[in-house]
């Protein structure tokens, strides 16, 4: 019997020169895929922890031998205290549940078509009747005859504009101004939230949207108590699923805008 020879095909060096770049390429994007996922398993953990640790000696306290010595004062001040930590580890449980669902291949948007101005003049009579902006300065400025459609899923993007205004709310604090800013920028509807406060630090810009930026990071005062930190995550989120983009731009000492580009229907 004859025994065939192998032959190896010919491969062109500049095809395997490109492949070897894809290949690295992919396995870069993996690598840091994978050390965001350690990063905000670790920063997820941190913020559980101090709520639960809080909330275990509240109720070591009420359980305590001594339980009978405390005073009606303190108990109502524990029991504060547990609300309040609950409420913190509710909102941080929530998020990390509609961030999932949100950033899921498989989860359905209920997109509809929709005039621009009109949606973005409600939502902003909506949130001037909320009692956390009492004390803001708040104004709509939307682009002369802005007239066009976005298709979109509605309660999503409201969800987008409520994270960005209690953002801006809870960094710049009572007595700031927040603009709510909207026109066709390159046949994209843009929507800006703007505000006066503090700025945010021009090395922590790259990565304000990142999910590993949390609670720690995120520009969320240290005496806030509630809030997840994962709000410009789900925004991120929401915009790209909508075939858009969101960005930041901010200085020190000035303020913040925080802009997302939609497809506009003109």
């Amino acid at each position: 019997m004859t025994s065939k020879k192998f032959i190896s095909p010919e491969i062109e060096n500049n095809t395997i020169e490109e492949l070897s770049k894809q290949l690295l390429k992919a396995n870069t994007e993996l690598k840091k895929l994978q050390e965001e996922r350690e990063m905000m398993f670790a920063n997820i953990s941190h913020d559980l922890r101090a709520p639960m640790t809080a909330i275990r000696s509240a109720v070591d306290l009420a359980l305590s031998e001594d339980r009978n010595t405390v005073t009606v004062d303190e108990l109502r001040s524990t029991l504060e205290l547990i609300d309040r930590r609950s409420k913190t580890l509710e909102s941080l449980v929530n998020d990390m549940y509609y961030l999932y669902r949100v950033s899921n291949v498989a989860e359905e948007f209920k997109y509809e078509e929709i005039e621009a101005a009109p949606f973005l003049e409600e939502f902003f009579y909506d949130l001037t009747l909320e009692d956390k902006y009492d004390g803001f300065d708040l104004s709509l400025e939307q682009e002369s005859g802005l007239s066009c459609k976005i298709k979109i899923d509605v309660q999503k993007i409201v969800r987008v504009l409520d994270n960005l205004f209690s953002n801006a709310a809870k960094y710049a604090g009572k007595g700031s101004k927040i603009v709510l800013r909207a026109g066709i920028e390159n046949g994209m509807l843009k929507v800006s939230v703007i505000d006066n406060g503090k700025g945010i630090p021009k090395d922590k810009l790259p990565y304000i949207f990142f999910r590993t930026y949390t609670v720690s990071d995120a520009r969320t005062p240290a005496d806030t108590e509630s809030g997840s930190g994962l709000g410009l995550a789900i925004a991120k989120s929401i915009i790209e699923k909508h075939g858009g983009s969101i960005e930041c731009k901010s200085t020190e000492g000035e303020g913040t805008e925080f802009a997302f580009y939609i497809p506009a229907i003109l």
